[in-house]
């Protein structure tokens, strides 16, 4: 039986056509569609705009400013003052003089802002460059993490596809059975108990196999997310479950791998230098700072009177750009245009804040020994990981072996039981037993590969290697069966065994 038939028989109703993908696939497909790989690549592109306006805060920066206003005053005293779109104006009026002043002004010029001494201007990039080396080794972790997430579930699905087979091959003796012992009795030779053993074994048997379709089908939803695929897409491991080539490192060059160059504890530590900066940052509020700004431009102004009542002198005129004289006793206007341009130093000396400075450097210099401290604590769980997975690949080698020996001998031993009850030499139970026993080898070979192909994807995740190797090993390649995945379960897999 293939496990695309398997999946076939699983598939839940309504959902669209089994995917067939190999682990090489499913890692591709799983990279490039991952959510938390496309989460960490917008954080370092984020960082990276930050770090931009980091930059941009420090350049000169050059405005276009413009000012246009109006103004209508109607005035008998003679005397305007502090009239911000006028000015000071004085006239000379006789008795019962009155005079309306229209004034229109207009400017428009070039202002450049620039930072000549800021101390904050290093701190701020430093804090901006580890944020930025922060989000890229997160998001290198979170491509290893990745890998480990689609593998696992790869595997998981491997071994809910081997279960299966398994199952039906207990199912297929157990119903063997059933009509053996169903024969026997009909001759009068067998309990009538016997037949309600075979049967329930058979019904053990058909709950199994439904419990390892549900399980294979929970596996395929559970790597459909992993990989961001549609819910109802169904999955089928093209690669079958065998034992990958055993880890060549030592526990030495293994920690030693982990610990080099790993981009969690990269992380961490651009997270300390930031913070160190943050403490320099804030030291450097209470630094003197200088500015400088450079401005220029083109000034229009146009002054109207018009005149009424008793006017017996002239009006001495004073606006923004206008200055001179204009007859009373008539209507008139006055205009003109000037250009003026400057330049303007500004220097700040901070000379209290109320400790506020002090507090935020003390704040972040702890935070950064404190980063030093999860620093040690994240090397302490990666050594830990490490030495983890590294027994238990060398416990799964183990029970891998074990469980290849316990498969071979309960095979024979279910079918000498069979003989011995068909010659009434043996009870049932003797073939019950011998038959659930041949079940729980095949299910521990399965996990015992499963365990070990597990370990092997979190050493690639502690130290960033590749080294699985990929598809059936030379042991499987030369069998014959059609299916080897369903071969190596039911006849043990002779002569493989893991080195470790």
């Amino acid at each position: 039986m293939s496990f695309g038939s398997s999946a076939r028989a699983d598939q839940a109703p309504g959902a669209s056509q089994p995917l067939a993908l190999s682990l090489l696939q499913a890692r591709e497909l799983g990279l490039n569609q991952s959510l938390g790989r496309r989460q960490s690549s917008l954080g370092v592109r984020q960082a990276e705009a930050a770090l931009a306006i980091t930059g941009s805060r420090f350049l000169p920066h050059l405005n276009l400013v413009g000012l246009g206003s109006y103004a209508q005053v109607g005035s008998n005293v003679g005397f305007i003052s502090n009239l911000a779109t006028v000015g000071d104006l004085n006239f000379s009026l006789g008795r019962n003089g009155y005079t309306v002043i229209r004034n229109s002004f207009g400017n428009v010029g070039l202002a450049l802002n620039y930072s000549l001494l800021d101390f904050s201007r290093t701190p701020l990039r430093q804090v901006a460059s580890a944020e930025l080396g922060v989000s890229r080794a997160v998001n290198a972790e979170q491509e290893r993490r990745s890998r480990f997430e689609i593998t696992a579930g790869y595997l998981n699905l491997q071994l809910a596809d081997a279960l299966i087979p398994a199952w039906q091959a207990a199912l297929t003796l157990s119903n063997r059975l059933r009509r053996d012992v169903d024969a026997i009795r009909a001759k009068g030779l067998a309990a009538r108990i016997d037949s309600f053993q075979a049967e329930a074994l058979v019904a053990t048997d058909e709950a199994g196999l439904a419990e390892a379709r549900g399980q294979r089908r929970i596996a395929s939803i559970s790597l459909a997310r992993v990989l961001n695929l549609p819910a109802q897409q169904t999955l089928v491991a093209s690669d079958f479950l065998s034992p990958v080539a055993a880890w060549p490192l030592d526990e030495a060059a293994s920690l030693a791998a982990a610990l080099r160059q790993r981009p969690a504890l990269e992380a961490i530590e651009l997270q300390r230098q930031a913070d160190l900066a943050r403490a320099r940052l804030a030291r450097s509020a209470l630094l003197p700072s200088l500015g400088v700004v450079l401005g220029g431009g083109i000034n229009g102004d146009k002054l109207t009177f018009a005149n009424t009542g008793n006017l017996n002198a002239s009006a001495a005129v004073g606006s923004k750009g206008v200055a001179g004289s204009l007859p009373v006793a008539s209507n008139g206007t006055a205009s003109g245009s000037f250009y003026d341009y400057g330049v303007l130093l500004t220097l700040r000396q901070p000379l209290f804040d109320g400790g506020a400075s002090r507090s935020s450097a003390e704040l972040a210099q702890l935070l950064a020994e404190s980063k030093a401290v999860a620093r040690q604590q994240a090397e302490q769980l990666i050594v830990q990981t490490v030495q983890t997975w590294l027994s238990s690949q060398q416990t799964a080698g183990l029970q891998l072996e074990a469980a290849r020996r316990a498969v071979a001998a309960n095979e024979r031993a279910v079918g000498d039981a069979q003989l011995r009850y068909r010659g009434s030499v043996a009870p049932l139970t003797d073939v019950l037993i011998a038959q659930r026993d041949l079940q729980v080898a095949r299910a521990a070979r399965a996990t015992a590969i499963h365990r070990w192909n597990l370990a092997q994807a979190g050493l690639e995740l502690e130290t960033g290697s590749t080294m699985i190797v990929h598809g059936p090993s030379h042991l499987l390649r030369s069998q014959p069966h059609a299916n080897n995945a369903t071969h190596l379960l039911q006849h043990g897999g002779s002569g493989i065994r893991p080195a470790l």
